[in-house]
């Protein structure tokens, strides 16, 4: 299952780059890789980049 995070070709490069979390390049992210474990890691990454990246 895929959502669609909203976020940018460009939000999503600084993502994979800057926090080694990958997505498709128009925004959507796999649902099933994300559990309890790591959605925390996963909201402070996307919160970085979609406060720092334009």
């Amino acid at each position: 299952m895929f959502a669609y995070s909203g976020m940018t070709e460009t939000m999503v490069d600084a993502l994979a780059s800057k926090h080694s979390i990958y997505m498709t390049r128009n925004g959507r992210i796999s649902m099933a890789g994300v559990n309890t474990h790591n959605v925390h890691r996963l909201a402070t990454a996307m919160h970085d980049v979609i406060t720092t990246v334009k």
